[in-house]
């Protein structure tokens, strides 16, 4: 840019000059549509290859053809994409009602054991978590990822408390929490999704306060082998 001079030639520091245009006023924060999608598939492919540890901004960008700079600017870290990515993943089915409560509590839990397996959180779930707990940004996300289901059955519950079949002073909420937390728990640690037994004990737990007990070995199979017991004694 020519800056204005005075008649000997030399430079007039006392005129004002016009500023260039400022060209970074733009959202550098959108997200174009195509670049969101690369980014968010690079994501999913990489969980499977790498695993939650390894996966690393650098990847992603490679794999999806994408500056680094781009997905920090999209978001604050790497659980909040990982959340995002995963998102579409998760089933979230409507429950069927049928009246039957202890049916009905047992469908919850079975859709929770769904979700959680689907993500795959059986692998991801412990370093993931541990990085929203450091991260409060996070949190939100995640609360966001599984509130929609935990809702759903906090009011089906509710409709039961309303109804009688609950005491009234049953804490509908922390029912939801027992059961999913325990899901959680079970999926982090043993790196699998808890079975029918671990369903039927929790049901029992909340609704007939019966405290869970070990399976039993029941007499042996037509071929000799014993085989384990599935469900309370």
């Amino acid at each position: 840019m020519d800056v204005p001079r005075s008649q000997d030639g030399r430079p007039n520091r006392m005129t004002p000059q016009c500023a260039e245009p400022d060209r970074s006023t733009h959202d550098s924060r959108r997200r174009r549509p195509e670049s969101h999608k690369a980014v968010l598939k690079a994501t999913k492919d990489l969980l499977g290859e790498v695993g939650y540890q390894r996966l690393a901004f650098e990847g992603i960008a490679r794999r999806a053809g994408v500056s680094k700079a781009t997905i920090y600017r999209w978001w604050p870290n790497k659980a909040a994409l990982v959340i995002e990515a995963l998102s579409g993943e998760v089933p979230l089915p409507a429950i069927d009602e049928t009246g039957d409560l202890e049916a009905d509590l047992r469908a919850a839990v079975r859709l929770t054991i769904d979700l959680v397996s689907a993500m795959p959180t059986c692998l991801i779930l412990p370093a993931l978590l541990a990085d929203v707990i450091e991260d409060p940004t996070g949190t939100g996300a995640f609360a966001e990822l599984i509130e929609p289901r935990r809702a759903s059955v906090v009011n089906l519950l509710e409709r039961a408390r309303l109804a009688g079949r609950l005491p009234p002073d049953t804490d509908t909420s922390l029912m939801v929490d027992i059961y999913s937390g325990t899901v959680v728990y079970l999926a982090a640690v043993n790196r699998i999704a808890p079975d029918e037994a671990v369903v039927e004990q929790l049901v029992s737990l909340l609704l007939h306060g019966r405290l869970p007990v070990p399976p039993k070995l029941v007499p042996a199979d037509r071929d000799g082998s014993p085989s384990e017991r599935v469900g309370p004694a």
